[in-house]
């Protein structure tokens, strides 16, 4: 009988891509990254990703959430397969349904999902977003970003048939970005808002964790050599952490 695992999905921008700025040794043993180049199951550990396409898709540059958030919930559910779809400085327009980007991530998790299936019993399949900063910067509304919201998880569960779309809520980004001087802390928090609701309107969401609005303003969990909060390693292994206790303590309510 083959063992049961469940697929993880990683999206979004910078603060998932990876950008740490410090060299990670971190490790989830019991899990396994795909990766789409090699179309082959590896050992979860940093550095996570890989360049696909016209640069859609990018490595992380340092350490990742990923193999924290998955070593937690491995040993409090099951064995994951992690598939790294995350680009920086992205919007969410930039990954809506019919852009290449979008595609890109989905060609991927096709393929990671099936190569999982060769192997393992696939459980549940789970998408995990960490996005909203450049939304922000860029002044766009509550509504507006909820809709795009809603809109890719629509897309993911009919091209991935995804079972849950998990949010990391954004930290505050615009109130700190110096080279944005009409950028402020309200643009985050409408961003932040629009994350809150996500869960509220529509079942298909859950908010994993709310600790990067706190993380965002404590110097000691940021690299001091990228403009805007970028976490270090400390912080993405809390972030990582905390977010895998929510999914998977999760329970379906019937």
């Amino acid at each position: 009988m083959k063992e049961k695992i469940d697929i993880i999905i990683f999206s979004g921008q910078s603060n998932m891509q990876g950008a740490s700025g410090e060299i990670s040794t971190a490790i989830a043993p019991t899990c396994f990254e795909y990766r789409y180049l090699t179309d082959e199951l590896v050992v979860l550990k940093d550095p996570v990703g890989e360049e696909i396409g016209d640069s859609y898709l990018l490595p992380n540059g340092s350490g990742t959430l990923v193999p924290a958030f998955c070593d937690a919930y491995a040993k409090r559910k099951n064995k994951v397969v992690a598939l790294h779809c995350a680009r920086g400085s992205t919007n969410i327009s930039e990954w809506a349904v019919g852009t290449n980007r979008y595609n890109a991530l989905i060609e991927k998790s096709r393929k990671g999902i099936a190569k999982a299936k060769e192997k393992f019993c696939v459980g549940k399949i789970y998408f995990v977003w960490l996005q909203g900063e450049s939304d922000a910067l860029l002044k766009k509304s509550e509504e507006y970003y909820l809709s795009a919201l809603i809109a890719l998880k629509n897309g993911l569960k009919k091209d991935l048939g995804i079972d849950k779309f998990g949010i990391i809520k954004v930290g505050y980004f615009a109130e700190y970005a110096d080279w944005a001087p009409n950028a402020n802390r309200y643009d985050d928090e409408v961003i932040m808002r629009a994350q809150d609701k996500a869960p509220k309107v529509d079942n298909d969401f859950i908010m994993l964790t709310d600790i990067c609005t706190m993380l965002s303003e404590k110097s000691e969990y940021l690299n001091p050599n990228e403009f805007g909060p970028h976490y270090n390693n400390r912080a993405l292994n809390l972030i990582g952490e905390d977010a895998a206790k929510t999914l998977a303590e999760y329970k379906v309510v019937k």
